[in-house]
């Protein structure tokens, strides 16, 4: 049996409709300007649909048709040569010009602004395309350009209303309504596009926030708080190392030593999650994360080496898989520490002190496979004193300090 690969036909329609939005796209714009770039094209297309409109309502239909047909082909170039030239601000500028001349043509075809046209709702799409496709500052001026088009309009009122005959009074009530109801849904169409692309905007820097600081954190800083310090009377740090990356990725392509850090630490995130730990930085191979901050922990302790004991699996379990001989050190300690949050451009969620120095010493005086814990660590967990072995070892900035690995037969347990 044949199975088709093509896409469902909504699906191509979207695809399509998408690609005349489209147009104007290039690679290197972002988010905002691929927004803008649509909201003008988009506004494109309906200027060549929506001038025809204007016979049906105009008093003087010899001259509402050359206008209508004359704005609907000038506007169906300025995408021709949009799509060919990529020249996007001059097509917006040439765009929102037209209307500057269609306008008040209109409204003298159609009897003056009390007459059946009445082009004042749809002057404003002047200022409105403005601001959509070129943003509030470059569009300022148009708000100007558009109350000058009203002057305009108004001064020339009773030379319409005397050279064009007036229309019936069901004519009028009709135009009104048209041109009330068809460019304010314009408008409204619009506006809900942008908004809902920028409620996606938000969504997404708000996930990238959380992603690269506590959610509590990110909620502060989004009310107004500059600067974040607290201090964290009761945490357990923890740092692990990847053993044996180092030589591995010296002699590795850099996108399969990228691929493996990327499984790793996606893997490290979601234990981390699951555990109820904080990601707090990598750096390199290294991977820290705190039990007990910003969000008080009771079990903190605990559920800093049941996460230690999560990551000595899953190294083994990439292992097995892919054949790479890598291992991981794990250090713990427990202790007060010291948050906030630095930087502007590239915000970080840190922690300094004692307890931080000391997880770190741990880690790299552990052993590989094992969990390494400071003594603090060892006294929240005197319930499970059996399940550590002792050490005196020689710490680097530390002295001598007595410290304890997890039993080997309980490293990988539930716990």
């Amino acid at each position: 049996m044949a199975f088709s690969s093509a896409p469902p036909e909504p699906r191509r329609f979207l695809d399509r409709l998408l690609g005349l939005l489209a147009i104007a796209d290039d690679p290197l714009d972002d988010e905002d300007i691929r927004r803008r770039k649509r909201v003008g094209v988009f506004a494109g297309y309906l200027t060549v649909l929506v001038p025809y409109s204007l016979p049906f309502q105009g008093a003087q239909l010899a001259l509402s048709w050359p206008l209508a047909i004359g704005l609907s082909a000038y506007s169906a170039v300025s995408l021709v040569v949009l799509a060919r030239t990529r020249r996007f601000d001059r097509f917006v500028v040439l765009l929102i010009a037209s209307g500057v001349v269609f306008v008040p043509a209109a409204s003298v075809v159609g009897g003056g602004i009390t007459g059946s046209t009445g082009g004042l709702v749809w002057g404003f799409l002047i200022p409105a395309y403005a601001i959509l496709a070129l943003g509030p500052r470059r569009a300022t001026r148009w708000f100007v350009v558009y109350l000058a088009v009203v002057a305009v309009m108004v001064a020339i009122d009773p030379f319409a209303r005397e050279s064009v005959p007036q229309p019936s009074v069901a004519l009028r009530v009709i135009g009104h309504v048209e041109n009330a109801v068809i460019p304010l849904t314009v408008v409204f169409a619009l506006l809900r596009y942008t908004d809902t692309r920028r409620l996606a905007a938000e969504a997404r820097v708000d996930e990238l926030l959380t992603n690269a600081i506590p959610a509590t954190i990110a909620a502060r800083l989004r009310r107004g708080e500059r600067r974040i310090a607290d201090a964290y009377p009761s945490t357990t740090i923890l740092f692990a190392d990847i053993v044996g990356f180092t030589p591995w990725a010296q002699r590795t392509p850099p996108d399969e030593v990228v691929a493996l850090l990327d499984d790793l630490f996606t893997r490290f995130d979601a234990l981390t999650e699951e555990h109820g730990l904080e990601k707090v930085k990598t750096i390199g191979d290294a991977y820290m994360a705190v039990a007990g901050a910003p969000d008080p922990q009771l079990d903190h302790a605990r559920s800093a080496v049941a996460l230690g004991r999560a990551m000595i699996d899953a190294i083994r379990d990439v292992r097995q898989v892919s054949g790479i001989p890598l291992e991981i050190r794990v250090g713990i300690a427990s202790g007060p520490a010291v948050g906030g949050v630095i930087g502007s451009r590239r915000l970080l969620f840190d922690l300094w002190g004692d307890t931080v120095n000391v997880a770190s010493r741990m880690e790299s005086s552990g052993v590989a496979g094992r969990i390494h814990v400071a003594g603090s660590t060892r006294d929240l967990l005197a319930d499970d004193a059996t399940r550590f072995e002792r050490r005196e070892v020689e710490v680097k900035g530390l002295g001598p300090m007595t410290t304890y690995l997890l039993s080997e037969e309980h490293a990988t347990a539930d716990g």
